[in-house]
């Protein structure tokens, strides 16, 4: 049976990096990035490039989305708000959630895979990644399995008769158990980046870093990322 062209949109993160590993093995892998002009714009297009090298994905595109920044109000596009830090935040919406991030996502994803014949598109979101922190999608709503299937059911509507499908197969997973998941598929971790901002090194207080850190003490994995600040501080 023939494998199907499947779009993964890849930020550079560990979930999308996972999700990538897992796509390459059950169907023909092309690889979207979506540059939005945030904090950690730089670094994690820096490591996409190097994840295409990895992968050699039968297609991959970088697209750009400067609204956002243009939009502003949030603290991942603006560089004069402040980040919340995570291990004090709440229940309830993050400063660093961006409304229509993921809808956004999904329709650039729905225009390439019609140009290249895909017929699925596959996101790494998961409704929970787990503590620290309150759970995932009450902080940003679009990374709820019902915000997903919203979108799916219209790209479905748009794409019909042809039937182009969204997966999110990492929907029920806690980080720590996508982190053993990439593990047992041999995902290249040292090529992700988590923080929500850029530079040499993770600021270690935003939900990207905390959550990320918890995860792989949970899953009692060495984080590579860490352990190479660790050893260049030396």
């Amino acid at each position: 049976m023939a494998k199907t062209k499947a779009v993964v949109l890849c930020s550079g993160g560990l979930n999308s990096t996972v999700l990538a590993t897992m796509t390459q093995q059950e169907h023909i892998l092309t690889m979207m990035h979506v540059r939005i002009g945030h904090r950690a714009d730089e670094r994690e297009f820096e490591l996409f490039e190097k994840q295409v090298d990895f992968f050699d994905p039968q297609h991959h595109i970088s697209v750009e989305m400067p609204h956002f920044v243009a939009i502003g109000g949030n603290g991942r596009v603006d560089q004069d708000r402040d980040l919340e830090n995570t291990r004090a935040s709440a229940e309830g919406r993050s400063n660093s959630y961006i409304p229509g991030l993921v809808a956004s996502l999904l329709s650039a994803a729905c225009s390439w895979a019609n140009v290249i014949g895909a017929g699925k598109i596959m996101i790494g979101v998961s409704e929970d990644l787990g503590p620290p922190g309150p759970r995932t999608s009450s902080i940003f709503p679009d990374f709820s399995r019902e915000h997903v299937e919203l979108c799916r059911n219209a790209i479905l509507t748009e794409t019909a008769p042809r039937a182009l499908t969204v997966e999110m197969p990492l929907i029920d997973l806690p980080r720590a158990d996508i982190i053993k998941l990439g593990q047992r598929l041999h995902a290249p971790f040292e090529m992700t980046w988590s923080c929500l901002s850029s530079g040499e090194e993770a600021c270690g207080t935003c939900y990207g870093c905390v959550n990320r850190a918890r995860g792989f003490v949970d899953a009692g994995l060495a984080d590579p990322i860490l352990s190479r600040e660790m050893a260049g501080a030396q």
